[in-house]
């Protein structure tokens, strides 16, 4: 689900910490952070992260211990500030800019805040606009922020050719096959 705050997989591995935590001793942490989910709800989310091989399970009678053992990947909204950030010496309004065109519709505040940005950017978008691009979002079952919408000043096509370059770079680590210099004549 959108939730450019921040999704359940983080706050589950947040609280889990190093040393883990039995399914009860989780349940308290979350219900402490105002997060109330059923024991059985909680152990079949902790066995599928189990099985998709995030989390640890150990088994210390009468209970069983969770572990993280690997970090969830970078959500779409850091690895576009990360990538925007190694392209452009002023990232905010390319941020902007390249979630705008990949979304298709103007961003929200705390989407900004989720890349990095954390100054005033962009055009907003009429409040109009705004409540018929939420109700998309509800509509698709996503977390509906409550914030402004904002658009992007201007065009940047080649900058953000290069952002999505970054990111799929990255993301599969391929930097290697890149070739560094230009030979200018045949051997």
């Amino acid at each position: 689900m959108f939730n450019p705050e921040k999704d359940f997989n983080r706050i589950l591995l947040e609280t889990l910490g190093r040393d883990g935590l039995s399914i009860s001793a989780l349940a308290k942490s979350l219900e402490s952070k105002g997060i109330k989910h059923h024991r059985l709800i909680l152990t079949g989310y902790l066995r599928a992260m189990t099985d998709i091989g995030y989390l640890k399970e150990r088994d210390i009678p009468p209970s069983k211990i969770y572990q993280v053992t690997k970090a969830l990947p970078e959500s779409v909204y850091e690895q576009v500030g990360k990538a925007c950030r190694k392209v452009s010496d002023d990232p905010d309004e390319l941020i902007l800019y390249t979630l705008f065109r990949m979304f298709k519709r103007p961003i929200f505040v705390s989407e900004l805040k989720a890349s990095g940005v954390s100054r005033p950017i962009g055009v907003p978008v009429s409040e109009e606009d705004a409540a018929d691009y939420k109700k998309i979002l509800k509509r698709a079952g996503n977390i509906v922020p409550a914030q402004a919408a904002v658009r992007p000043l201007e065009e940047m096509p080649d900058l953000l050719n290069e952002v999505l370059i970054t990111i799929l770079l990255d993301s599969t680590e391929s930097r290697h096959l890149i070739a560094e210099t230009k030979q200018s004549k045949l051997m």
